[in-house]
């Protein structure tokens, strides 16, 4: 092989190089979003723990959790129990006042 020949053959591959490079930088940037906002789903949808600094953050399902007991009556300190209440106290008043219920 002539020099120029190894010239034109190195020259190929450090093009073909170069490009995957270039081609790898161009698919990596978007992956990498990607992936981070998979990482803040996964952290909303699951919750964090306490950090230093930080509260723990509840998941969606255990916030869910939460609102579906608000929802339930108890003993009378659920927030459907807290509305029953006012709605009672609504309709004693308005009919205390000749008002129809």
């Amino acid at each position: 092989m002539s020099h120029l020949q190894s010239w034109v053959a190195a020259s190929v591959i450090l093009g073909v190089v170069v490009s995957a490079l270039v081609l790898a930088g161009m698919i990596g940037r978007p992956l990498r979003k990607l992936a981070r906002q998979g990482d803040e789903f996964r952290e909303d949808w699951y919750g964090a723990p306490a950090r230093p600094g930080r509260d723990a953050v509840p998941g969606v399902p255990e916030r869910l959790s939460l609102i579906e007991k608000e929802l339930k009556p108890n003993s009378g300190s659920s927030l459907r129990d807290a509305i029953g209440r006012v709605e009672t106290r609504l309709e004693d008043h308005i009919r205390s006042h000749g008002g129809a219920a």
